[in-house]
């Protein structure tokens, strides 16, 4: 492995498992988790940060620009040696991208322009083109985007959060399978252990105000789409 070889046996046998949705917060707060992993090596250090950035929960609200935010989470990519780790960011990254393209087709946005840099994944042109069907022609894939768009167009903002944390926690499960004390388990670690602070701290009424500025949102992050002539 990569990693191998790595002091992470001590830090991941200190660490509390997450049960998530089953506990009112994490068994360990921010600042204690902090404390645990600044002994890790500064270029790991490093890569946990740019990892938690590009992987943010907040960035599903795709409140910024794509290119930009794009561009980054390629160099990250590049530079991550991990396979597992590197899957893990492209399955959120894909994820990220059929929120914003629900969100923006809810608020009544026209389908992103050919050529435009605004997703992530191979099935870009795919929900360009099928961008009137109601799953985009890529349902068999992600199994969760029907239960997502009913979520999103009853309003329900509750429903759409936890279905998106519940898919995204079944995803870093799956990839932290076979890791247990190696870099790649620290990393998915944290990764899990932001999803069960945000869903600790969710606040139903925030959330409903939060839902209609996503709508705002995905729309001013949208390219402008010229007029036919």
């Amino acid at each position: 492995m990569i990693w191998a070889g790595k002091p992470y046996v001590t830090l991941m046998a200190s660490l509390p498992a997450i049960l998530f949705l089953s506990e009112k917060e994490p068994p360990i707060n921010r600042s204690r988790l902090m404390e645990r992993l600044k002994d890790l090596p500064p270029a790991d250090q490093r890569t946990l940060g740019e990892l938690g950035e590009i992987v943010s929960w907040r960035l599903i609200d795709v409140a910024q620009d794509d290119a930009a935010f794009l561009a980054r989470a390629q160099a990250l990519l590049d530079r991550i040696e991990s396979p597992t780790l590197a899957a893990a960011l492209r399955e959120r990254l894909e994820m990220r991208t059929v929120v914003a393209a629900l969100r923006r087709r809810h608020a009544g946005e026209d389908a992103p322009p050919k050529g435009a840099r605004w997703g992530f994944g191979p099935h870009l042109e795919r929900i360009r083109a099928n961008w009137s069907l109601p799953d985009f022609g890529i349902a068999a894939f992600y199994r969760w985007l029907p239960a997502a768009k009913e979520a999103l167009d009853a309003g329900d903002a509750m429903a759409l959060e936890r279905l998106l944390l519940e898919t995204a926690w079944r995803q870093q499960a799956r990839h932290a399978e076979g890791h247990e004390f190696d870099f790649e388990a620290v990393a998915l670690y944290m990764l899990r252990w932001s999803m069960a602070d945000r869903w600790a701290r969710y606040d139903a009424d925030e959330a409903r105000v939060r839902f209609a500025e996503l709508l705002d949102a995905a729309l001013a992050g949208a390219p402008e789409i010229p007029e036919a002539a």
